[in-house]
């Protein structure tokens, strides 16, 4: 008797080592596919395998794909993508599923998405993403790393964004620190208030050079008004430096950078790797 859940774990599988080893192949491949059979494939992958098949996919046949995933899975799948391409995946999106998927969303992800088309194709909010995790300033240490151990280690935040009762970034707070704070104090008494920020119009070049000038592996993207849209990561960046070039139109132009130069930040986003699964596991023996 076929087994039809074993034929999809076994096929999943080897979508998945196809879409590791060629994204844009991958992507081109379920495009071409039946759409009932690519969502089919497409739902039994994890979610660091959809995002790349769909960062390299049509956003017209994303969207259509999105909206047969659980909105859930879906809304995990926004918050992965870059924010340019969720924002074209999410002007292909039907109103009324527009609209679950923000209730999905954390405050300030969605804005990200919806203003995303309007920045110039060289700024920083072409490259942040909306992955980043929040709490106010009245949030208890032990409740903060209580939400932490309930992730997955791949998706522990190396910091976490402090908002104030307005909702506007007010302070940063370094995950590998708070288990050295009494567990009843509040984000906003242990929180670093001075911190550096980038506005959505900031250049790459100016982004990179932030990045490095402060040994961060993460950078804020607030608005005009201090609300957070985004973060960019060094790894962000150097997926541009692979390829995405700029247009024509850019306000900035970013020049080509060699292998070399990217050896910096690389050993940087290492270190900081090392420090956050050092710190998950003292969160798990809390």
């Amino acid at each position: 008797m076929f087994d039809t859940m074993q034929h999809k774990t076994s096929g999943s599988k080897m979508l998945e080592d196809f879409i590791s080893a060629s994204p844009e192949k991958a992507a081109l491949s379920l495009e071409q596919t039946a759409l009932s059979e690519a969502v089919f494939w497409l739902s039994g992958l994890r979610a660091s395998s959809i995002i790349a098949c769909l960062e390299n996919m049509n956003p017209k046949k994303a969207a259509f794909l999105l909206r047969r995933l659980h909105i859930k899975q879906a809304a995990r799948i926004m918050q992965g993508l870059k924010a340019e391409r969720a924002g074209e995946i999410m002007l292909d999106l039907p109103i009324h599923y527009k609209k679950r998927l923000i209730d999905a969303l954390e405050p300030g992800q969605i804005k990200a998405l919806e203003d995303v088309l309007s920045y110039p194709r060289a700024s920083a909010a072409r490259f942040m993403k909306s992955d980043f995790i929040t709490f106010k300033t009245d949030a208890k240490v032990k409740d903060i790393i209580a939400r932490i151990k309930t992730l997955p280690s791949a998706k522990v935040p190396l910091v976490v964004y402090i908002l104030d009762k307005g909702g506007k970034l007010c302070g940063v707070l370094p995950a590998n620190q708070l288990s050295f704070y009494p567990p009843e104090s509040l984000a906003g008494s242990v929180m670093t208030a001075d911190f550096i920020k980038l506005s959505p119009f900031d250049g790459v070049k100016k982004a990179r050079n932030l990045l490095l000038k402060n040994n961060a592996a993460f950078l804020p993207v607030t608005d005009s008004e201090g609300g957070l849209l985004g973060v960019v990561s060094l790894w962000s960046l150097q997926d541009n430096d692979k390829g995405e070039a700029p247009s024509a139109a850019s306000s900035e132009t970013v020049p080509a950078k060699s292998v070399s130069v990217n050896l910096k930040p690389a050993l940087i986003a290492l270190l900081f790797v090392l420090v956050t699964l050092v710190s998950f596991a003292v969160f798990k023996l809390i």
